[in-house]
């Protein structure tokens, strides 16, 4: 091993080490383990959703969230409204502030471990100032990435839950059940996801008095997913024409199902395309040297001869 990983007496080496440790080993400290939901302020439901980088620095963040985040929401109001929808649709706890400063606390900490570049022997400077700067990026796009990914998830859940909901609904309502029996009948089957969390505060919301409809348009505009938004609009324009509810189910059902089929279809026609880059990359290189390399040697060691 070099003798200046040995004996640092830079300062700036020294600074550099510290800085790394405190921004490797602070979020750990800080991390929130399964007996303390109490202490985030949350559901353990909500908590185990989070994301990973919002639970390690949740603590920080909770502490930071009306200077700090409070400053950056008032001046990235558009992001801010952003990341507000996007905790909507994922159903998340999260508030903008609260990406913002998550979102400052990741820059500068991915930056410091960057910064381990400079420490490293033979690594040009040019290279680690670029290493920082990457990898501060990274960190300060991280947690909207997450929450992102997370909203995403959430919506696709959603998606394939919804036509057997809707079949199901159907079923019930032809039974003799009404619409909002049969959405309750769903609820209480407890097969638990995004969709029957969603249709079980509907039932909420119904039964402190608002209009059905109303409530399912409401969930279309958290959920944000057209085919659910295609299917509150059939449900709002039955009730309000009093057309029979129950056969314009069955209808959205076979079609949204049809739909999925041909995103499907979609999918396995892009997964050649999808394969090249790989193919190309890892696995010709390797068949390539299985291929010649003993080919070469041969060839090598006749020609020594």
């Amino acid at each position: 091993m070099p003798t200046e990983f040995l004996h640092v007496k830079d300062p700036f080496c020294l600074l550099v080490y510290a800085a790394a440790f405190v921004a490797v080993c602070v979020p750990i400290a800080f991390w929130r383990r399964e007996a303390t939901f109490a202490e985030t302020g949350l559901p353990s439901a909500d908590w185990t959703r989070l994301p990973l980088v919002f639970r390690l620095l949740w603590r920080p963040v909770r502490t930071l969230e009306t200077t700090l985040g409070a400053f950056l929401a008032f001046v990235l109001k558009g992001r801010g409204r952003r990341y507000a929808e996007l905790a909507e649709v994922a159903s998340l706890p999260l508030t903008p502030r609260q990406v913002f400063v998550c979102k400052a606390l990741c820059a500068p900490a991915l930056g410091l471990v960057g910064a381990l570049a400079f420490l490293v022997p033979g690594v040009p400077q040019d290279v680690a100032c670029a290493a920082v700067a990457v990898l501060a990026v990274v960190g300060w796009l991280l947690p909207s990435l997450a929450l992102g990914s997370a909203a995403q998830l959430r919506q696709e859940e959603i998606v394939r839950a919804l036509p057997f909901a809707i079949d199901l609904m159907g079923s019930a309502m032809r039974a003799g059940l009404d619409f909002g029996s049969a959405m309750r009948y769903y609820t209480n089957l407890g097969g638990g996801g995004a969709l029957e969390a969603e249709f079980a505060r509907v039932l909420r919301d119904a039964t402190l008095g608002k209009p059905l409809a109303e409530s399912l348009q409401d969930m279309a505009g958290r959920v944000r997913v057209k085919t659910f938004t295609a299917f509150a609009g059939v449900v709002a324009y039955g009730t309000e024409i009093g057309a029979s509810i129950a056969e314009t189910l069955k209808v959205h059902g076979a079609e949204m199902r049809r739909e999925r089929f041909a995103l499907a279809e979609q999918k396995a026609a892009r997964a050649p395309s999808v394969m090249i880059f790989p193919l190309a990359v890892f696995i010709l290189p390797a068949v390539f040297l299985v291929i010649f390399v003993p080919v070469i040697l041969q060839f090598l060691s006749t020609q020594s001869r």
